[in-house]
């Protein structure tokens, strides 16, 4: 008999799990609407170029991928699985991050381009609020409600209840530690999400260019240095989940380095023009009229870049000792 059918889950938890089952479904249903649509469309406009055409093909797959993950979590969340909880916080905790910078773009955005005769700034700025609204709502009500005392006491039941009575379940997850604090576990599990990068990266239609310390790097170097750094993270966020003590270090001067070299790019005198010679040489659409200016404001959006290493950061440094004694108590209980 499943462990979980001891257990109940409240309506609090039901509900949102049934969010992020409706959340997920619908934009999956969009996803593939624009797909279908995208696909049979005869004429896709001229800022769709041949090379632009394979990138949003992985671009919605993989966003399409994400959703029917949700979709999933949020139907183990009903069955009270730990894991689901955690994956619920990462998703919570990027919707609410991508949500507030998202708005700040879009405002600053708004603010600075030309107005619209056709379309008012108040009714757009409405619009875009709403829409960009509702995830940081949704994640940050996610995030208060998995983390409170009561919901967690109801997976950690489920989990184990041979600690209420019930008989002794089989050892969690080798990812889901629960000696691993939880806050180190949701930094290892979004570094560790880097590794769904890896497959996508060679077979990208354009190199993507990376940007590293005052030096543009385009082409087949580009992809390397990406994919490079991603299989770091990636690495780091495992081993930070096998609770590995030389992980804590080497996560913390990886973050250490991208906020340096976004503070690099913020304030390097020369990054408007690198930024305008790379738009110029990639196969993009040119820019409009109107949106051409924000090129000269694109090096501060770099300083949004240090939210998230900052963010991981101060989550290790606060919860450093109990990460090096959860390692110390997993090395000794090993078998010799």
């Amino acid at each position: 008999m499943d462990v979980t059918s001891r257990a109940r889950a409240s309506a609090s938890v039901v509900v949102a799990g049934i969010v992020a089952i409706a959340g997920g479904a619908f934009a999956a249903l969009c996803l593939v609407i624009v797909l279908v649509g995208f696909h049979f469309a005869s004429a896709p406009g001229p800022a769709i170029t041949p090379a632009i055409r394979p990138f949003l093909y992985i671009v919605w797959i993989f966003f399409l991928a994400c959703d029917l993950f949700v979709i999933i979590v949020g139907v183990q969340l009903v069955r009270l699985r730990n894991w689901a909880r955690v994956a619920l916080l990462i998703v919570g905790g990027c919707m609410l991050f991508f949500g507030v910078i998202g708005t700040g773009v879009i405002f600053f955005t708004i603010y600075v381009t030309p107005a619209d005769p056709t379309v008012s700034k108040l009714i757009l700025a409405t619009v875009l609020a709403f829409i960009y609204g509702i995830p940081v709502v949704v994640g940050l009500w996610w995030l208060i409600l998995l983390t409170r005392r009561p919901v967690v006491e109801q997976f950690h039941a489920a989990a184990f209840p041979s600690q209420t009575g019930g008989a002794p379940v089989a050892s969690p997850s080798l990812f889901n530690n629960p000696k691993c604090p939880l806050p180190i576990r949701i930094v290892g599990w979004y570094l560790a999400s880097f590794i769904l990068f890896l497959p996508i990266m060679p077979f990208l239609p354009m190199h993507i260019p990376v940007y590293y310390f005052g030096h543009l790097f385009g082409g087949p170097s580009a992809t390397l240095i990406l994919f490079l750094t991603f299989a770091l993270l990636s690495v780091l966020g495992i081993a930070l989940l096998l609770l590995r003590s030389w992980s804590y270090p080497l996560t913390l001067a990886s973050q250490l380095i991208l906020c340096f070299n976004s503070l690099f790019a913020a304030f390097s005198p020369s990054f408007d023009s690198v930024v305008r010679d790379t738009l110029s040489t990639t196969p993009l659409p040119a820019l409009p009229g109107g949106v051409e200016p924000l090129v000269h404001y694109m090096h501060y959006f770099n300083l949004l870049g240090l939210v998230p290493p900052l963010a991981i950061m101060v989550t290790l440094c606060f919860t450093g000792r109990s990460f090096y004694s959860a390692a110390r108590s997993c090395s000794s209980g090993a078998p010799s």
